[in-house]
């Protein structure tokens, strides 16, 4: 049998379906350029039409010259991707700066190196035998797999860009409606406590951090109940940054998220922020600008609001704040690896615990636990328990911006240690557990921290009247489904994190009137883990969980930790106006898409997410 023969050289078919995966790529990538950079837009309609030109010619009339001519033009538009993305270009939305890598363009750039081998093979070849029908196909069956399947997910990358310019409640023009930059504390003659927060580069145990006021975590704020706190945030980083009050209810206009109540503050700019202290309680402030990588990277810090008690000059108050260590795996409280607290015996003790620190692997809570003294649990989120009974050890389970303050008395003889400080980041790693340490003396005998009953704050404490517990009717009604898989999400192909089966920014807002209740059940159906979900401006009433009502004190927090398998009903009065955040305070769920907004009917914002105005609170 005589076979047929082709007439092109064998590896010009592969380098034409590696060729056209790029192109294919690079036409996909040109809409979201056109929106950010018109250079930008055209240079990928000529660049892929180059491509489409140049696999058509490697199929109908290969030549040494062509390839030769493939390979530089090739080797330069590598060459100026490698550019962009470590020095950067000098035309471009923001020149001289490396852009990040997205799966599109290292898709297209795979794609190119490897025809660019192809190339080259053949310019050192020439001419090759020509081959018959079945083994032309057998030689290109790897590019012919290879080349769809990377451009596949390329293209579908750059289908589905970050944004350029996303608002969250943009004003809409024939309607009334108050711009959220006018709403801020109205004038007072309240005591004044003035701080100033400079942002700015550091190293710590040899890795790089970034630290307010040079420390990691930054100073503590301590101010009394009705005073107007005023923050100026000094930013001497090389990245634009903001600060977010966490817990604290602060006017809509200085909650400190990019691209809703503000721009990201630029390196070498200032951002005043000035608000009133109404509620006393245990509270934290940390960026919300990528914030996925600025929080780990040291910018945390503790805020304490204190009542106006005269009782309080008797009482041992210390807040102790877990964070990352920056450019590790260990955790450490107020910088320390082993943190020592002044207290004799007899002395009343409020230790207030933020868990700041992102979650190992497994996504668990840290479960702090308090020996050598029976204590109660004060406080959760900030707001005082009712009634709390005095326990022995027991885990108290936090998440990702959760905060607990303990309270007890001093023993007559020996410390009191608060450990179960614990995070396993990677099976493979076990870094050391910081320690904290309480009074003088010889240390309470050691716990099997695991074997000890976990905290269950539904049960605990006395019942009293609750104004939006006890409602009954709620004006607003939410289902919220907690969920995730991979999906093409900000021009990646990615694991992602769902409210409802959708990602941010397109998921609806839950919009409300002021004075309205609003009731959210939020449902965690799978097994992927625990979700510390968190409201800005706001506080949660927990209302139910799996269906069970609160058998204990009333419960208001800002973050409801929600496990799998469970549900969780939580109420809010709308008393304070604004477009305000709700999201899984686990950095990366909330960067992968499990963010939306309260959006308060009348309110609008002039600021924008996305790559365009670079404002990324997530």
């Amino acid at each position: 049998m005589v076979h047929r023969k082709f007439t092109g050289s064998v590896p010009s078919y592969s380098a034409a379906l590696l060729t056209l995966g790029a192109a294919a790529i690079h036409f996909a990538a040109a809409p979201g350029h056109f929106s950010e950079y018109l250079l930008y837009g055209i240079f990928f309609i000529l660049l892929g039409a180059a491509q489409v030109a140049l696999a058509v010619g490697l199929i109908v009339k290969p030549s040494r010259r062509l390839y030769a001519l493939a390979l530089l033009g090739t080797l330069a538009v590598i060459g100026l991707w490698l550019m962009s993305r470590t020095t950067g270009l000098p035309i471009a939305p923001r020149p001289w700066r490396p852009e990040e890598i997205a799966f599109p363009d290292f898709a297209a750039t795979l794609l190119e190196a490897i025809a660019c081998v192809l190339f080259a093979f053949r310019v050192r070849r020439p001419s090759a035998r020509r081959r018959g029908v079945v083994r032309v196909v057998l030689r290109t069956l790897p590019a012919g797999l290879f080349a769809p399947l990377l451009a596949f997910g390329g293209v579908g990358g750059a289908l589905t860009p970050m944004p350029a310019a996303f608002n969250a409640a943009p004003f809409v023009a024939g309607q009334t409606s108050i711009s959220l930059v006018n709403l801020v504390a109205p004038d007072g003659t309240q005591p004044l406590k003035e701080f100033t927060l400079t942002a700015s580069q550091i190293t710590v145990g040899g890795h790089k951090a970034w630290a307010y006021n040079g420390t990691v975590p930054g100073p503590e704020l301590r101010v009394e109940q009705g005073d107007r706190v005023r923050v100026t945030l000094v930013n001497h980083l090389p990245d634009a940054t903001s600060i977010h009050w966490h817990g604290i209810n602060v006017p809509d206009a200085m909650d400190g998220v990019a691209g809703i109540t503000q721009n990201a503050v630029p390196p070498g700019g200032t951002f005043t922020y000035e608000f009133i202290a109404d509620q006393a309680g245990t509270y934290w402030y940390h960026s919300h600008q990528d914030a996925m990588n600025q929080i780990p990277d040291g910018l945390v810090g503790s805020i304490v609001v204190e009542p106006k008690d005269a009782s309080k000059s008797r009482i041992r108050d210390y807040s102790v704040l877990v964070h990352a260590q920056p450019g590790s795996d260990a955790i450490e409280v107020n910088g320390t690896s082993s943190l020592r607290l002044d207290a004799a015996p007899g002395d009343t003790v409020r230790l207030r615990i933020t868990n700041g620190a992102v979650p190992g692997l497994d996504l668990s809570p840290l479960t702090p636990v308090l020996v050598g003294a029976p204590y109660v649990v004060a406080a959760l989120d900030g707001h005082d328990l009712n009634g709390p009974q005095e326990l022995g050890p027991e885990r108290i389970p936090l998440g990702m911006g959760q905060r607990a303050d303990l309270m007890f008395t001093m023993p007559e003889t020996g410390a009191v240690r608060l450990l179960g400080l614990k995070r396993v980041m990677f099976p493979w790693n076990s870094p050391s557990t910081p320690v904290v340490t309480i009074g003088d003396g010889p240390a309470p005998a050691s716990v099997n921290v695991a074997s000890l009953p976990r905290f269950d704050f539904t049960r605990y404490g006395t019942p009293a009247p609750d104004a939006v517990a006890d409602a009954g009717q709620y004006d607003v009604t939410r289902e919220i489904i907690l969920g995730g898989g991979i999906a093409f999400r900000n021009g990646n192909v990615d694991f992602t994190d769902t409210f409802s089966g959708k990602t941010s920014p397109n998921i609806p807002p839950i919009r409300v009137r002021e004075g309205q209740l609003v009731r959210l059940r939020v449902v965690n159906p799978g097994d992927h883990g625990l979700h510390p979900i968190h409201i800005h401006g706001h506080v949660f009433t927990v209302l139910a969980k799996n269906g069970h009502p609160l058998t204990g004190s009333p419960v208001h927090t800002d973050t409801v930790l929600v496990g799998p398998h469970e549900t969780w009903d939580v109420a809010f009065k709308a008393d304070n106006p604004g477009i305000w955040m709700l999201h899984c305070h686990i950095l990366e769920h909330a960067a992968a898409g499990m963010s939306m907004t309260i959006n308060y009917d009348g309110v609008s914002t002039p600021f924008t997410m996305g790559s365009r105005s670079g404002n990324v609170p997530e």
